[in-house]
């Protein structure tokens, strides 16, 4: 007799009828049980998930509500007036900028408690909308002003976790963390609940010590200087306005018809800027001699386009918005191996840099002076490259005559051509007038800025480590061989 076969249907293999395409991976039903997003499955997709949840098994790890207060003012619609004629704003990009600076002034009126949006020192600010996760601390140009509602503070319960916050906040295992806790289709989000519940990992106090120690110090000398550079454009303002006249402000102004025939952009309505031309009345009026750039430096160039190839074991590369922030993380590396003449766009230390597009507001027309951190690092073509002559005129003096915010900056800016993205080219450049006067006068402005470089490069530096060992410091607690590199989810 024949004996029925019994065939016993076993359940499917989970994610075995998924396209090869798509991610997944099993969770346990237990963490679909709290949590403010607990069906948003990118949510448990994300490394930060997974490293959030080696934290938050080890005793040690505490909550951020156990270590700040984590809050955010009200939604702002601020209502913008004359400068000068109501509150400074900054907006978060700003905050994040090695040298913020106020361009939007709004109504007092129309600002509600304003006093709520004012930030302290000893705080840490972070993103929360956009690129989230992002942090910076408070500095001297954030103090008595408006900031976005876009920034959460994070305000440390005691003052000695301070440090070690920052730094900890700073590593990439924070940072991809925070990104794993967004929500947002289009625009991701942040909200001071999600960061009150995050994992803080606590090493041994001596580490954390060592570590909030040296953090502390990066903080203290980029603020130091941020002064001394202060000091030197305060010296330039003294050379150029002994007499602080005020600048024109009119609309329109007249120029002689015979301006009107040379130059490049001789029709260019901004280029005749009243408020610009009185500066270079009072530049000329008050320097021994004018200079144009070309002669007082090597060379002004400008790197061709290329067709970028990134990968994540490239070489180091940075954007003209990266190199303007404070020490910002690496976000991209490009394989400079398979562009022709890639030594051209590398960064070289002791040469100038300027923002050549962007908005005339933004950073259009910027310089900074690049140190050896930046050495090795592939910069972009948006970039015009100064390389100073000693000889002629100091490093220094070149950066705070170029970069001044009321007698350099728009001196440069005038030049810039374009409707939606003005940029800037280097023939117009090499024509930027360089006040000369005493060579004392000159030598102590170029002091104060080759001073204030040195210590900031030097706090990147340490800063950089500070970061670096809490990123190991919680890789060992974690037992996690090695350490996140310091690369963002977008690279």
């Amino acid at each position: 007799m024949a004996q029925n076969a019994v065939k016993i249907s076993t359940p499917a293999l989970v994610g075995e009828d998924l396209a090869p395409e798509v991610l997944w991976a099993p969770v346990s039903s237990r963490v679909l049980r709290h949590g403010s997003r607990r069906l948003e499955a990118s949510t448990f997709l994300t490394d930060g998930y997974g490293l959030r949840q080696g934290l938050e098994v080890l005793s040690s790890t505490v909550s951020m509500s156990l270590m700040a207060h984590v809050w955010q003012p009200n939604r702002l619609k601020g209502y913008q007036v004359e400068d000068g004629k109501g509150l400074p704003f900054l907006s978060a990009g700003q905050v994040f900028e090695g040298q913020p600076r106020v361009r939007k002034w709004l109504a007092t009126a129309m600002v509600p408690r304003p006093e709520s949006r004012y930030l302290e020192s000893g705080w840490i600010m972070m993103s929360c909308s956009g690129e989230v996760g992002r942090v910076t601390a408070v500095y001297d140009e954030h103090l008595d002003k408006v900031i976005t509602h876009d920034l959460l503070r994070v305000v440390p319960l005691d003052r000695a976790d301070y440090g070690w916050l920052y730094a900890y906040m700073k590593t990439p295992t924070f940072f991809a963390i925070a990104r794993s806790s967004q929500y947002g289709h289009m625009i991701k989000h942040l909200e001071p609940g999600h960061v009150l519940d995050m994992p803080v990992a606590m090493p041994e106090a001596n580490v954390r010590e060592r570590i909030s120690a040296k953090a502390t110090e990066a903080l203290r000398l980029r603020q130091s200087s941020r002064r001394l550079q202060a000091e030197a454009d305060t010296a330039y303002a003294r050379l150029v306005n002994p007499q602080q006249i005020p600048l024109e402000t009119s609309f329109s102004t007249r120029v002689s018809a015979s301006s009107l025939t040379s130059g490049r952009r001789r029709f260019e309505g901004q280029f005749y800027r009243s408020d610009v031309l009185h500066v270079e009345q009072l530049v000329k009026a008050a320097a021994v001699c004018v200079q144009p750039l070309a002669d007082v430096v090597e060379s002004v160039t400008m790197s061709p386009r290329f067709k970028r190839y990134f990968g994540p074991k490239g070489t180091t590369y940075r954007s003209a918005g990266e190199l303007f922030d404070v020490n910002p993380a690496v976000t991209k590396r490009i394989y400079a191996g398979l562009l022709d003449n890639a030594e051209v766009y590398m960064l070289r230390p002791g040469e100038m840099i300027m923002a050549r597009s962007g908005q005339t507001y933004g950073l259009l027309g910027r310089t900074m002076v690049l140190n050896e951190n930046h050495a090795g690092s592939f910069g972009s073509e948006d970039l015009i490259r100064i390389v100073p002559d000693q000889a002629k005129a100091r490093t220094g003096y070149l950066q705070t005559v170029l970069n001044h915010v009321e007698y350099g900056r728009p001196r440069v800016v005038r030049f810039a051509s374009g409707t939606s993205v003005p940029h800037l080219d280097p023939p117009d450049i090499r024509e930027v007038l360089i006040p000369r006067f005493d060579s004392t006068q000159e030598e102590a402005i170029a002091d104060l800025s080759d001073e204030a470089t040195r210590l900031g490069a030097h706090a990147d530096r340490l800063e950089t480590e500070a970061v670096q060992a809490a990123e190991n410091a919680v890789s060992a607690l974690t037992g996690r061989h090695g350490s996140l590199r310091p690369l963002h989810a977008d690279a």
